[in-house]
C-alpha cells in the first residue's frame, strides 16, 4: 500500500483564486457543493453497507471509511462557506 498524502487538499486548495470575491466564484461555490453532496452520497451508502455487515467490517468501516469520509465532509463544508461567504479567507 502507498504512503497517503499527508496533505491530501494541499493541490485543490492551491488551485483556488485567492481572493474569495473573485469573478469565478460561483463557480467554487458549485463544486463545493458538488462535492459535499458526492461524499455525503459515499458516506451515507458506507453506513448502509457497514449497519448490515460483520462486526470486524463495521469496525474498519467506522474507523476507515467513515471517519475520512466525515473528516473530509467537513472540511469541504467550511470551504463552501468560504466561497458562499464571499470576502472571508482563511489561507
Amino acid at each position: 500500500m502507498s504512503e497517503l498524502d499527508p496533505n491530501p487538499f494541499r493541490e485543490l486548495f492551491d488551485a483556488e483564486p485567492r481572493d474569495a470575491a473573485a469573478p469565478d466564484n460561483a463557480r467554487w461555490v458549485d463544486l463545493y457543493r458538488q462535492l459535499v453532496a458526492m461524499m455525503e452520497r459515499q458516506l451515507e451508502e458506507t453506513r448502509e453497507f457497514a449497519a448490515r455487515a460483520p462486526h470486524a467490517v463495521k469496525q474498519y468501516l467506522g474507523r476507515e471509511n467513515i471517519a475520512i469520509l466525515e473528516e473530509k465532509i467537513a472540511t469541504f463544508k467550511r470551504r463552501l462557506a468560504r466561497w458562499a461567504n464571499t470576502g472571508t479567507s482563511d489561507r
